[in-house]
């Protein structure tokens, strides 16, 4: 025989209800947790971050970023090129007029040169962005690939990297094309990323499987292997600058420095990290010696041999462990992206070790919120109707509920007193 359900029962599913956890609905929440150490005592993070949607950041898959000019953040995505000011704003492919938008909307890569204008490669080509009109390439007399890889900017040069074709260079209006294994042109076809020295004046190269390779500077460029394909370091397939001079390089399980003077150093691998890292996914270097690690369990600092501080999900990273990628802004800021979230960290002074967690979230409707007006006396406190126990408890005795009476009573009379329930 099925039981009745009476006013009760719904009672006590309205009060579970209302004591289940819900999602904030407050744009800023602080979370106190320890922050990571460095030479200057506690630091303190503010981390920032955007859900993808119309008014943000358009997708979280992040495949280039760099500072713009005026100290903007520019994103190649997966879906548009994101700017970021304060505020967003995200440019699309444009089917009625290409000079007026993107050639695609997944981007590759983006640089600025010399004079400003914004280089933004494809899988399929090449545009240059005047502030006005994007000016597309798409020659093969130009380019010998169109799939651009990289993009790197070296004095007034650019340097580009297509797909199996090795890497061109562009010099006052004139194209040149390095074709691979000839008597002066590189020993490799495919580029996977660049990275310049500015200390020592080279271009560092990891190639897709030909190992490491370094340009050094001159009318000629010279193309030289400092690690092949066999060696211990020949397999990193992916380089970052470091700001103090030199460049890192790394792969999933291991980290390296390398200038031309002291050669490879030895950073750290993953089995320096927590087991639960499980992976090197991205790193950046910032300005004091810091190395930011993204992982498979938040993002890791790393300075002087040894881990200064871990941010991960309870930090305020988003709901995700993952984080896939992590890049210095010309602010220092270290912009990062996981599942569902891109964001940053900027190092704020702060007297308590907090990190402030600031969720940015479209706001449907522009609305204020008119201030209280403190009163000259303190409002009087109503009295709370008396509340008389006039029922038996919830569950009867010898129910196996039967210890919940002590938390389910309080409440149900409660909601009684006020005119809830039978």
């Amino acid at each position: 025989m099925v039981r009745t359900v009476n006013s009760d029962t719904f009672l006590l599913f309205f009060v579970l209800l209302l004591i289940l956890p819900t999602t904030a609905s407050d744009n800023t929440t602080t979370v106190p947790v320890p922050a990571a150490e460095d030479t200057a005592g506690q630091a303190s993070y503010t981390i920032e971050l955007f859900i993808p949607t119309q008014r943000m950041v358009h997708s979280d898959q992040i495949n280039d970023l760099i500072s713009g000019a005026g100290g903007e953040t520019i994103i190649g995505t997966s879906f548009g090129l994101s700017t970021y000011n304060g505020s967003w704003s995200t440019r699309h492919r444009n089917l009625n007029n290409i000079s007026e938008g993107l050639m695609d909307d997944y981007i590759t890569a983006v640089e600025l040169d010399g004079d400003g204008n914004l280089w933004i490669g494809y899988s399929g080509g090449l545009q240059l962005y005047d502030g006005r009109y994007y000016h597309s390439i798409r020659d093969q007399q130009l380019l010998k690939e169109l799939r651009i890889k990289d993009l790197q900017r070296w004095d007034n040069d650019m340097w580009i990297a297509t797909g199996h074709a090795g890497i061109h260079r562009y010099r006052n209006g004139t194209w040149t094309w390095y074709q691979p294994m000839t008597r002066n042109g590189p020993g490799f076809y495919e580029v996977r990323s660049m990275a310049l020295d500015v200390s020592h004046n080279t271009l560092v190269i990891a190639t897709e499987v030909e190992g490491l390779w370094i340009v050094q500077v001159g009318e000629r460029p010279v193309f030289k292997e400092i690690a092949s394909r066999h060696s211990t370091y020949g397999i990193l397939g992916q380089v970052r600058r470091d700001p103090r001079g030199g460049v890192y390089l790394y792969n999933t399980s291991m980290v390296v420095r390398y200038d031309p003077v002291q050669g490879f150093l030895p950073v750290l691998t993953v089995t320096d990290l927590p087991p639960e890292a499980v992976s090197i996914n991205d790193v950046t270097a910032a300005p004091d010696g810091r190395l930011v690690i993204a992982s498979n369990n938040g993002i890791y600092l790393w300075k002087d041999g040894g881990i200064t501080g871990h941010l991960g999900r309870y930090e305020g990273l988003g709901t995700s462990t993952v984080i896939r990628t992590v890049s210095m802004d010309a602010r220092n800021r270290i912009w990062f992206s996981s599942p569902g979230y891109v964001g940053y960290i900027a190092d704020r002074a702060a007297s308590a070790p907090t990190i402030a967690i600031e969720m940015m979230m479209p706001s449907r409707t522009n609305t204020s919120t008119p201030q209280p007006t403190p009163s000259a006396e303190p409002a009087p406190v109503p009295a709370l109707p008396a509340i008389t126990p006039d029922k038996p408890p919830f569950f009867t005795e010898g129910s196996f509920l039967e210890f919940l009476n002590p938390l389910i009573d309080p409440i149900m009379r409660g909601l009684r007193a006020i005119g809830v329930g039978g």
